[in-house]
């Protein structure tokens, strides 16, 4: 047995460094060789004659982890434009200072119309804990990072114990919305200074609201049926609560300060104990008959304390600014902005359902059959039927009754606006919406329930069919009668887009480029419908990570890369108001708002980049070399449609990488199951989170860069023209360069070598491990029939031969390949550990815990199973039972048994393990700033 001399973790480190480096080396002799696997190799061997102890493995572990979630945090910093902090206030209020030239109506218009909205969303992206995500805020709002902060990551745990709830992502939700509304506040004041200085006599007849805050945390039904009416509608009244309780706490204090707001105190007050004694009620168990019916008689009476609009206390606002200094008028204007963004509530909140639930809802109503979509002859009777529609009166037993999730969250939106808030909008997104009668069909529904002048409806487009045809779909929707006289009511046209499910259609650029598409037509089909005088919401949905349409930039590059300079120029052109939002998703999102400085900075830039002179935009030599810009477009489409239909992608996309992840968010997450560890699936059916996840954990994020090698190369000095003097070139292929700094197919290989049972076999002849060959031999013999080898293989040369043309127009300038190699290496090598461990088990037992299951279902990562089943089956003990002290045969053997041994020397170190390489799933997820 070799033996080496305890190192401590920076000596460990230093070594493993300089063996990569050495096996790096080797690839001038064997171009093939591949270093990430030898490490993985070389720490294999160790960790089995003990020359490294697993404990100072998982303490490397935390200590890279620690390192790239710091790094991580100041990047954060730079993006946000916290070090640019002050340039950002000067900047909008230079922007506020030039609209005030053009006189104080236009002023006053530009102020008070929302150009911009923030869209907080529960998405399966809380991989860090409360307490790393609120260090992390530390250090990046920090000039220089904190040693505390440091101090302090270091004793948090980054594997989580399980998913968090429904309930703890809202309170994440609301605690970031919380910061949000303060930083718009400070907005507001820059507007509101500008005024007092511009026009004195005027300026405290201005509420300024350029930005709205949205949530859908508790609102989301698409996908998970797991929030019911009454959840929702807890939370809604917690909300309520939260902010009446909010506005009283600044009514308070600005009478402290001597204001005249006794009178609001007061109201406010009566609003909070109404609001808390009907919140009281519904927290009740709603299943018993009599719970409901208090509950909701209660909610329903006639009550002068309940509060159901801030347009009373607006008055009350106004009035106290007459008798006010001006630096008092200004804290009073700030809060009447607040109550006229929020009303009753701490955001604005989205329901979404799926086109398939509307289409089920109105399946009887409108005739609908599997194969019909927006065919003419459907549509009139459809539009016929919704012109014709009257307002039926519901109430709360019509709410519990329902069974249709559609007329559900209908009933639910006009509950609470006749007794919650009954002046703020609702949105009613519809996920997958590929036809003009789906939106139709909902409008229906909102006039069934009286809702068309309250709820803005808002179809999503995100997969290639409606992407495709979304200008036509737009189209429409703006000849129908019904929708363009709603439209008109209402003074807005909302639609959604959604590049992070585009992206698993149709790969992350094409479906960018697809999505701008949308964008202008939308400026123009409203143009052609005469509807200039209409506001535009365009909310563009996407991630974090790279692969789900999260910019690697600034915010101002973000806000660019979702809605390019040239969108938004097609509606500026035709004096077409638009509001622009954008989600930030899940507990990744929320960490541009983890601290106060953090949430001012990313609202600053936000704006900032929102007012941004966009004149220029149409001369880009993106939009004027349009036919070359096509070509790239479609040849990276077709590329990536072929990788989605290549089985051997799909293998990557299987259980092993799926069983990697980690749990993210409240929405369930199936683990894949396959006893002989083969996966058949669609990968345009993989959601989008776990899809990129899956492609960070292998190294290779072929979503984004594949294809663009294969685009280049059409015409080279074109290509290379264009991202040279292009704006918009830059903005789309900036995701490339960056995730080449993170993309490496050795990686890859490597895990395809593991399971390769040459690589087995050659370790059991190699005579340097004997007391392994037997073993290694066992899991050689079971990989023998597992394609996973030569489909991995074949995979990376087919993803080689586009990179090498990629590799040479984006040079990676970052230092973090070796951290991530290094991270592989360790979990390849506690795979390795695993493999060998399950060689120990009994030959003969139980069907999922036999040697050969065990071993085969290991080959997709089937841990959490294996684990179960294993400590079911070999309990470390076993209780005695009672029955046998009866017998009056006596024995000498214990009266109760177990298999200690295997608990402790094979299902332990397990379990051990599984938690290690989940680590390093976190660790790696840091370089990528997101999870998935």
């Amino acid at each position: 047995m070799t033996t080496y001399k305890r190192e401590t973790l920076t000596e460990l480190r230093a070594r493993l460094s300089a063996q990569l480096k050495a096996h790096a080396d080797g690839l001038k002799s064997d171009p093939q060789a591949n270093p990430v696997k030898r490490l993985a190799y070389d720490i294999s061997r160790e960790v089995e004659d003990r020359s490294i102890a697993f404990r100072d493995i998982e303490a490397l572990v935390k200590q890279l982890s620690d390192e790239a979630a710091i790094d991580r945090a100041r990047r954060l910093r730079e993006r946000a434009g916290l070090d640019r902090i002050d340039a950002l206030r000067a900047s909008i209020s230079a922007v506020s200072q030039a609209k005030a030239k053009e006189g104080w109506d236009a002023f006053k218009a530009w102020a008070e119309a929302p150009a911009s909205g923030i869209v907080l969303t529960a998405h399966p992206t809380f991989s860090l804990s409360r307490d790393i995500r609120n260090t992390l805020g530390d250090i990046a709002s920090a000039k220089e990072t904190p040693t505390a902060s440091v101090d302090a990551l270091k004793t948090f745990p980054y594997l989580p114990k399980r998913a968090p709830t429904l309930l703890e992502e809202h309170e994440d939700t609301q605690a970031t919305l919380t910061r949000i509304q303060a930083a718009l506040d400070t907005l507001n004041q820059i507007v509101l200074r500008v005024a007092k200085a511009k026009f004195p006599n005027q300026w405290t007849a201005l509420t300024p609201h350029l930005a709205d805050a949205y949530s859908w945390v508790g609102y989301d039904i698409d996908g998970r049926t797991d929030i019911s009416w009454g959840d929702a509608l807890r939370l809604r009244l917690s909300e309520k609560r939260d902010q009446i309780a909010r506005y009283l706490e600044q009514a308070e204090t600005l009478t402290a300060n001597g204001a005249n707001l006794s009178a609001l105190a007061e109201r406010l007050q009566d609003g909070l104990i109404s609001a808390r004694r009907d919140l009281t009620l519904f927290e009740t168990n709603l299943n018993a008959p009599e719970n409901l019916v208090a509950a909701a008689n209660n909610l329903t009476r006639q009550s002068d304390r309940r509060l159901l609009s801030t347009e009373g206390l607006s008055t009350i606002l106004d009035q106290a600014c007459e008798t006010a200094s001006d630096d008092l008028a200004l804290d009073i204007l700030t809060l009447k902005a607040r109550m006229k963004a929020f009303g009753l509530g701490t955001a604005r909140i989205h329901f979404r359902v799926n086109a398939r639930h509307i289409n089920a809802a109105m399946r009887a109503a409108f005739g609908l059959k599997d194969n019909t979509s927006d065919q003419r002859t459907l549509l009139r009777r459809a539009t016929e039927m919704t012109l014709a529609t009257t307002a039926r009166p519901v109430n709360f037993a019509s709410l519990a009754l329902e069974r249709s999730t559609a007329h559900e969250k209908m009933i639910l939106s006009a509950q609470i606006y006749k007794y919650i808030d009954s002046e703020t909008p609702i949105r009613l997104l519809i996920a997958e919406t590929e036809d003009s009668l789906v939106p139709l069909g909902a409008l229906y529904l909102a006039k069934l329930y009286g809702l068309e002048d309250h709820i803005d409806i808002s179809p999503l487009f995100e997969t290639s069919d409606a992407l495709n045809n979304g200008g036509r779909i737009i189209g429409k929707m703006l000849e129908n009668p019904a929708y363009r006289d709603y439209v008109k009511a209402r003074g807005v046209f909302a639609v959604q887009t959604g590049f992070s499910d585009a992206g698993r259609f149709m790969g992350q650029l094409p479906a960018t480029l697809a999505i701008e598409r949308v964008q202008s037509q939308l400026a123009s089909e409203l143009a052609k419908a005469d509807m200039s005088d209409v506001t535009a919401i365009v909310f563009n949905t996407h991630g974090e990570g790279l692969g789900r349409g999260g910019h690697p930039g600034t915010v101002g590059q973000r806000v660019d890369y979702a809605m390019s300079p040239y969108a938004i120029r097609q509606f500026e052109k035709r004096d077409i108001s638009l509001r622009h939002e954008t989600s930030f998703q899940g507990g990744d999102g929320f960490l541009w708002f983890q601290s106060q400085a953090l949430s001012d900075a990313t609202v600053l830039s936000l704006i900032d980049a929102r007012f941004a002179d966009r004149t220029e935009a149409e001369n880009d030599p993106f939009y004027t070399e349009r036919d070359f810009s096509w070509d790239l477009y479609r040849t990276i489409q077709n590329a990536q449609e072929k990788l989605y239909d290549d089985p051997d992608y799909v293998t990557i996309l299987g259980g092993f990488g799926q069983n990697l992840l980690i749990p993210t968010g409240s929405r369930a997450v199936k683990r894949a199951k396959s006893a002989s560890g083969a996966d058949t699936f669609d990968p345009r059916q993989l959601r989008a989170i776990p899809h990129n996840a899956i492609l960070q954990q292998f190294g290779c994020p072929a979503n984004l860069f594949y294809g663009v090698g294969r685009a280049a190369s059409i015409d080279p000095e074109k290509f290379d023209n264009l991202l040279e003097n292009s704006a918009r070139a830059q903005s789309i292929f900036q995701l490339v360069a960056t995730t080449m700094c993170r993309t490496n197919l050795s990686i890859l290989t490597s895990y395809g070598r593991l399971f390769d049972p040459g690589f087995w076999i050659a370790r059991a002849l190699s005579g340097e491990e004997p007391m392994l060959a037997d073993r290694s031999a066992i899991v050689a013999d079971t990989l023998m029939t597992s394609p996973w080898r030569s489909q991995i293989m074949d995979l990376t040369n087919r993803l080689r031969l586009d990179v090498l043309d990629t590799r040479r127009r984006f040079e990676c300038q970052s230092s973090s390949g070796e951290v991530l190699e290094l991270l592989h290496a360790l979990r390849l090598a506690v795979v390795m550990k695993m493999m060998i461990l399950a060689t120990e088990l009994p030959v003969v037992s139980d069907s999922e815990t036999s040697r050969l299951s065990v071993l085969q279902r290991l080959q997709t990562f089937q841990i959490d199973g294996i684990i179960d089943d294993l400590e079911s089956r070999y309990p470390a003990s076993k209780p005695s039972l009672d029955w046998t002290r009866q017998l009056t045969e006596q024995t000498d053997l214990p009266d109760s048994s177990g298999f200690p041994h295997i608990a402790d020397e094979i299902i332990k170190p397990l379990s051990r393990a599984r938690d290690l390489a989940r680590q390093i799933t976190v660790a790696v997820t840091h370089h990528y700033d997101a999870f998935g």
